[in-house]
Order: structure tokens, then sequence, then C-alpha cells
């Protein structure tokens, strides 16, 4: 994995824990609040790559590879355009996850309690 993917992967830990911490999923309630998801433009400045900004994505897709290696949902799920609330099109397909199925996969991250607290 580049540099530039483990610092996104590791700012995408870091958010993760903060965000679930902060406002534990509740049991049994569906959907997903714009709270738990990070901009790309937050996403780059939070883990020093604002320079990658434009090409994000890439990188994202590396940290999607490694959670499908892993048996992890999509950490890279809850990177988002800050206009559309949803992932760009270089979600689908990368580590196997698609668009259509964002809205489970995203859920199943913020669920998630066993990634690791630092990136390989």
């Amino acid at each position: 994995m580049r540099a530039e993917a483990v610092k996104l992967g590791q700012a995408l830990l870091n958010h993760h824990h903060a965000v679930t911490t902060k406002i534990p999923p509740q049991v049994g309630k569906k959907g997903i609040p714009s709270r738990y998801t990070i901009a790309y433009s937050k996403l780059c400045e939070h883990s020093g790559t604002a320079h990658i900004l434009r090409m994000v994505g890439s990188f994202l897709g590396e940290i999607a590879e490694w959670c499908s290696e892993n048996d992890y949902p999509p950490l890279n799920s809850l990177a988002v355009n800050a206009q559309t609330g949803i992932p760009g099109e270089g979600y689908d397909g990368a580590g196997g996850f698609t668009i259509v199925n964002w809205p489970t996969e995203v859920e199943q991250c913020i669920r998630f309690s066993g990634y690791p607290k630092k990136m390989p």
C-alpha cells in the first residue's frame, strides 16, 4: 500500500473510532446519518495528504482492497463527496464493493468493531 493510502487509512480508522465512540450506532436502527461519514477534503486534511485530493479515489481503492483481503467492511465507505453525501465513481468495484450496496456496506462499517487501531 502506498504511503498516502496508509495515511488516509489511519485517518479513517481514527475517524471511525471517534464518531462511533461519540455516537454509538443504535441497535436495530437503520439509516446512515451523515455524522458518521467524512468528506474527501476533510479526510485529506486530517491525514496530511491535501495534495492528493483530486486523485484520492485511487488511494481509497487500496484501502478497499485491504479491507476485502482482511474480511473487514469497507472502511473507505466513510469517505464521501461533500456535495452529494455519497462516494464517487471510484468506490464502485474497489475491493469488490459496489455503489449499489453502499448503504449496507457503510452501515456494516459503522457497526464493525474489529478494525485494528493502526494501519499496517
